[in-house]
């Protein structure tokens, strides 16, 4: 059953992360992210009632909740940084590498073995799939463009370890998901305040959120029924779709390099997950 929830979150995301680009044309990226992450977290209000009662100031949660929270704002930072100066398929490609970094993450905090041919594999699909992209950000170089994909990587692998270990914790989803999204929320809207949005802007934020929403939320209940690693595969051929929505709606070829470094990116992963 798990399968399907990463399925469905999969397409999700990638409808989300193609509508982000229009957020990125219209408002700052910045004081855009603080009213999204609230959003987000509106979209799971239906669900409030849900799953196991509130753990919010149990035991090691609050600690937990406020790790996931920050490195969403830095994942979200960084992709919408990625975002507003390339296309949408190339910032997917980064978050996609998060199972990599969840299979190096897993022995220190989920009790898991890793080997050093798993460890070798994924240094090398990270080098593999970064390079063709290290001069697709414009006015980026291509070490910053490197460092932010790492950077992606990496917080969405956390957030995924975190998920877990909340579900160890028997936190439901809508509080894993809902107590994230309002701490990053509000801590961006007091750092960027939301100055200067119009109502008309509202359409494109609400069209993002939608997606994203449906994304964490079917992600979140994905890892917490069944294997982290496994998930986050199926999140890996977020880029490919993304490719393909791009492709239909801007009615072009796709960059080349995306596309290698989307491909390799799936079978990478899928390897990847071959071996444990």
């Amino acid at each position: 059953m798990f399968i399907l929830y990463a399925s469905c979150a999969a397409l999700a995301f990638a409808f989300g992360t193609f509508f982000t680009k229009g957020v990125t044309l219209r408002i700052s990226i910045f004081r855009a992210i603080g009213p999204l992450f609230l959003l987000n977290g509106l979209f799971a209000i239906p669900f409030i009632g849900s799953g196991p009662t509130w753990k919010v100031i149990t035991g090691p949660v609050p600690y937990l909740h406020l790790i996931a929270a920050l490195a969403s704002g830095v994942v979200a930072y960084v992709l919408f940084s990625m975002v507003a100066k390339s296309t949408a398929s190339v910032s997917s490609v980064a978050p996609a590498m998060a199972p990599a970094v969840v299979l190096l993450l897993s022995p220190v905090f989920l009790s898991t073995d890793i080997t050093l041919t798993q460890i070798f594999l994924v240094l090398f699909l990270m080098a593999i799939t970064l390079y063709p992209l290290r001069n697709s950000i414009s006015g980026l170089n291509s070490s910053k463009t490197i460092a932010f994909m790492i950077i992606a990587a990496l917080g969405n692998g956390a957030v995924t370890i975190i998920a877990k270990l909340l579900a160890n914790e028997d936190v439901g989803m809508p509080e894993t998901f809902i107590v994230r999204q309002l701490i990053a929320g509000l801590a961006f809207t007091i750092l960027f305040p939301p100055i200067g949005l119009k109502f008309r802007d509202f359409y494109e934020l609400v069209r993002r959120s939608f997606f994203m929403a449906i994304g964490w939320m079917t992600s979140i209940t994905a890892i917490q029924k069944g294997s982290p690693l496994v998930v986050q595969t199926f999140l890996a051929t977020i880029p490919i779709t993304v490719i393909l929505i791009e492709t239909v709606a801007y009615r072009k070829r796709p960059d080349r390099a995306v596309v290698i470094s989307a491909v390799l990116t799936a079978c990478g992963i899928a390897a990847l997950t071959l071996t444990v």
